[in-house]
């Protein structure tokens, strides 16, 4: 039975949107109250109200709040023209950040014969001569430093993009890892590995910086109602410079020369900085931090394009700032002390758990197949097709992000991806029963690339962002990375000794068995993003805990009688 107040609040509710003639944003989650009426997807809606709320009453509580603060025309209108410029710039940014990092990684991997070569003759050279242990222990710190220095990195990054800005941030991490490329080219020339690794960690350490910024650049410059579809963006970007990396690293193009493989990367850098240089800083940093209204309102123009409703969004900025507690600089020690950020940072890194198996399957899917008695060229081939699979479903991904509840897609896709890779562990089992069995491998492996692209991978970096208000963004999100990235090297460490001593059984206690917890505590405590201000989700957060609250005190008054 719903309580007085929530039965009075859904009279209210319904008179008020009877004459509208539609549903809020959070009934049908859509972007705006005038984007769609209230017919469309009337099947899909008991699922995504199923998955978004645990009781009636807190449905109809939280839509009558939601409701008071819904306005009609609050939807501000973009060009068509502006959209695709915006498109453009946020594809450009996104390739900026994610050619460092996936191309120097993906290169490697499908070069592994070419960077064994190199480690080899550079310690000959020297008169050195290593065995198989001592090669592996190089080459996986060459591979592995990567994730280490992410950390640190980390650590650093917010204080650059709160301090500074978002735009010289990116142009600081930008040229030092183009100066990093430059590093890693000389270093095979030269034949030290040592530098090689010197290169790649600065890279690395430099990454976070670069990835801190563009998904804040990606949610703070695009408008609500595409916020999810321009977020997407980075994962595309990650995936396509993957796929770019996994091709030049193939024999047949660049895989048979390191210097010239690595060195490519400098050119890219060069263009990035002076792109750079033409863009402003985000409209909310300059609103928010900066407190420059005009600087504001031009970033917006740059941005969105001139339009009257630019006003009121530079208000709406002001309103987030004047909805936080203080307007001091934020700090780890006040979002480990406040409920509401804490709690957004143990959701973004349930999200980012869900994760952690894309990974050693990055890195290492050509070494699993080969495990499971695939043919080594079907192999190499399919690890480099998986990626182009990968980035594909990425691209589909931002149909409809923006059209469905970011609770229903995380909560979905990320039983859909454990289930995948149940599969690949019982084929991989099975397959020397059978023959056919390790074509099931594929099968799973590349079906897991689809549900991780489409959805969890990219939604699992704007998570944090989502969360909390402007002022906590660059500490929240980078703190997550840091915490992904630790946990990274531990599984990515731990993935492939273990598998070759126990096999796929390996991926049951490292990813499914953590993906299944996390999937439990996503469902009772993340809230709905889509269509909704910073505020108003950290109202609901908050909401929730009080109700929360006051139910267990309510039971324990219970118990007492």
């Amino acid at each position: 039975m719903l309580s007085a107040r929530a039965c009075s609040s859904l009279a209210n509710f319904s008179l008020q949107h009877v004459v509208w003639g539609r549903v809020s944003p959070l009934v049908l989650q859509t972007t705006s109250v005038t984007s769609r009426p209230a017919s469309t997807k009337p099947l899909f809606l008991p699922i995504s109200l199923f998955l978004h709320f645990q009781t009636a009453e807190q449905f109809v509580l939280e839509l009558a709040l939601h409701s008071e603060t819904s306005d009609p025309c609050s939807c501000a209108m973009i060009s068509t023209a502006n959209i695709i410029k915006l498109f453009v710039i946020c594809s450009i940014l996104t390739s900026i950040t994610n050619f460092p990092s996936g191309f120097t990684n993906s290169s490697v991997n499908t070069a592994v014969n070419e960077l064994k070569r190199f480690i080899n003759e550079s310690y000959t050279l020297r008169g050195w001569n290593i065995d198989e242990t001592g090669f592996s222990l190089i080459r996986s710190t060459t591979l592995n430093c990567w994730f280490v220095a992410q950390v640190f990195g980390a650590v650093l990054s917010p204080i650059v993009t709160d301090l500074y800005g978002r735009k010289l941030a990116y142009l600081y991490s930008t040229a030092v890892m183009t100066v990093a490329s430059a590093l890693q080219y000389v270093a095979t020339i030269t034949n030290l590995p040592e530098l090689l690794i010197v290169g790649r960690s600065l890279t690395a350490l430099c990454s976070p910086l670069s990835d801190a910024a563009l998904i804040l650049y990606l949610q703070e410059c695009s408008p609500i109602e595409f916020r999810g579809m321009f977020s997407f963006l980075g994962e595309i970007g990650y995936g396509s410079m993957c796929v770019l990396g996994m091709v030049m690293g193939m024999n047949g193009v660049l895989g048979d020369s390191l210097p010239r493989l690595l060195g490519v990367s400098i050119i890219p850098g060069v263009f990035s900085i002076l792109f750079l240089f033409f863009i402003p800083d985000t409209p909310k940093f300059l609103m928010i931090t900066r407190n420059n209204r005009q600087a504001a309102l031009k970033s917006l123009e740059f941005f969105q394009g001139a339009k009257k409703e630019n006003e009121k969004l530079l208000e709406d900025y002001l309103r987030e700032a004047n909805n936080d507690d203080s307007s001091k600089r934020s700090s780890i020690k006040e979002i480990f002390t406040t409920w509401h950020l804490r709690h957004a940072v143990f959701l973004a890194c349930a999200v980012l758990v869900l994760t952690l198996s894309f990974y050693p399957i990055l890195q290492s899917s050509t070494y699993f197949f080969i495990s499971t008695d695939i043919p080594s060229d079907i192999a190499e081939a399919s690890s480099t097709l998986m990626m182009v699979v990968f980035t594909l479903s990425c691209m589909m991904g931002t149909f409809f992000i923006d059209r469905y509840p970011r609770r229903f897609l995380v909560i979905t896709f990320g039983a859909i991806s454990n289930f995948f890779l149940c599969v690949f562990v019982v084929c991989a089992v099975m397959a020397k029963y059978a023959w056919w069995v390790k074509y099931g491998c594929l099968a799973s492996l590349f079906s897991y690339a689809i549900s991780f692209g489409m959805v969890l991978g990219p939604i699992s970096w704007f998570v944090a962002p989502e969360l909390v208000a402007q002022r906590h963004r660059s500490n929240v999100f980078c703190l997550c990375y840091a915490i992904n990235n630790v946990l990274i090297a531990i599984t990515n460490f731990i993935t492939v000794p273990s598998f070759d001593i126990i096999g796929a059984y390996t991926l049951i206690p490292l990813f499914i068995i953590p993906s299944c917890l996390c999937l439990v505590f996503i469902y009772f405590y993340l809230p709905e993003t889509l269509g909704r201000e910073t505020h108003e989700i950290v109202a609901s957060m908050r909401r929730k805990r009080m109700r929360d609250v006051e139910s267990r005190d309510s039971d324990s008054n219970l118990e007492k009688y």
